[in-house]
């Protein structure tokens, strides 16, 4: 079963989306995806889903890691985190 993390990131300066995807590691595991969406011009959110909450697991540790340095780097805090199975994925 797929797996997703969702969370809030608040930006201390304004977000410069042509910077963003730039930073995401590309050490995503395989069959992973990454959506970012802007709330306002200080916030942002992201998606992510995962194809199993093992492979989740499994990547856990490189994404705290990744976190921590993103924080620093970009002074951002993390709001809100939300993390569990997807039991709907209607696509159209």
């Amino acid at each position: 079963m797929k797996y997703a993390v969702m969370t809030t990131w608040k930006h201390t300066n304004a977000i410069d989306w042509n910077g963003m995807e730039s930073e995401i590691g590309d050490d995503m595991p395989e069959g992973s995806t990454v959506q970012w969406f802007a709330i306002d011009d200080h916030n942002h959110g992201s998606f992510c889903t995962y194809p199993s909450q093992e492979v989740y697991e499994d990547f856990k540790a490189t994404l705290a890691s990744y976190r921590k340095d993103q924080v620093e780097t970009l002074d951002i805090e993390m709001r809100m985190e939300a993390v569990g199975p997807i039991h709907v994925d209607v696509r159209n």
